[in-house]
């Protein structure tokens, strides 16, 4: 039975060595600047709606061992993925893309300033695999309310699922437990960054009417501001320009 390097990673650590396994989502920014719509967006906190577990399961059968990482973090390897650290990642990514005049995270509606939008989000699985066999999985699902009326403009579920193999940490030496989490932290803001990806995407394509159908200037192509001559064509002006294509 092939077991998860995250055995080898806990034992080490808890042999005495010095690491650091806070984990900080780190957003790629636009190079091109992307379609920036000119209405701000906020990231309310979100909710948690994952399994009632923080880890189940045994080490000494690791195809059975599973953590929620919503709940609680693995010692030693990485701190909880809590909905708060969620929703900020999620307006950092917004913010970085370039996707819109303006995006921050808030706690709460009473916080809300000029905002035109705001996106509430919850959690579905945030899964991370005991076991090189079995998949994690991330997924979430979430919404964007107009600000005016409260009313839904934009829904969406994003998920990832995939499986980790001992490459992960090809370089790192037995002994360099901070290279494996660190390498371990790349690998979930890759997966986070994904789903991000996809969701910013789908929310621009929507948002997109709404808008009128503006764009700020020098932003987007002058094929993507003139009038589509269908509705698929416009979308995948948008993707194009997001993906940098």
């Amino acid at each position: 039975m092939v077991r998860h390097l995250f055995i080898l990673l806990m034992v080490t650590v808890l042999a005495g060595c010095s690491t650091n396994s806070t984990f900080v989502y780190k957003p790629v920014s636009s190079v091109d600047g992307g379609a920036t719509l000119p209405v701000k967006v906020a990231v309310l906190t979100f909710k948690d709606g994952t399994e009632d577990f923080t880890s189940r399961g045994s080490i000494f059968d690791p195809e059975s061992l599973y953590y929620n990482l919503a709940k609680a973090g693995i010692g030693g390897q990485i701190t909880a993925l809590t909905p708060d650290l969620w929703a900020k990642a999620f307006a950092d990514d917004i913010s970085a893309s370039g996707a819109f005049k303006s995006s921050r995270f808030v706690y709460s509606l009473s916080e809300l300033a000029d905002e035109e939008f705001y996106i509430e989000g919850t959690l579905k699985k945030v899964t991370i695999s005991g076991s090189w066999a079995m998949p994690s999985e991330f997924a979430l699902a979430l919404r964007a309310m107009q600000r005016s009326d409260n009313q839904l403009v934009w829904e969406k579920e994003v998920s990832y699922s995939w499986k980790n193999t001992p490459a992960l940490y090809e370089g790192c030496g037995a002994m360099s437990v901070q290279c494996m989490i660190d390498r371990h932290h790349a690998d979930v803001n890759r997966v986070m960054m994904i789903l991000f990806t996809d969701a910013r995407t789908d929310l621009v394509r929507n948002l997109l009417p709404l808008s009128g159908g503006r764009v700020e200037p020098g932003k987007l192509s002058p094929a993507a501001t003139s009038t589509p001559q269908s509705h698929e064509t416009a979308d995948d002006e948008i993707d194009k320009i997001l993906r940098g294509k």
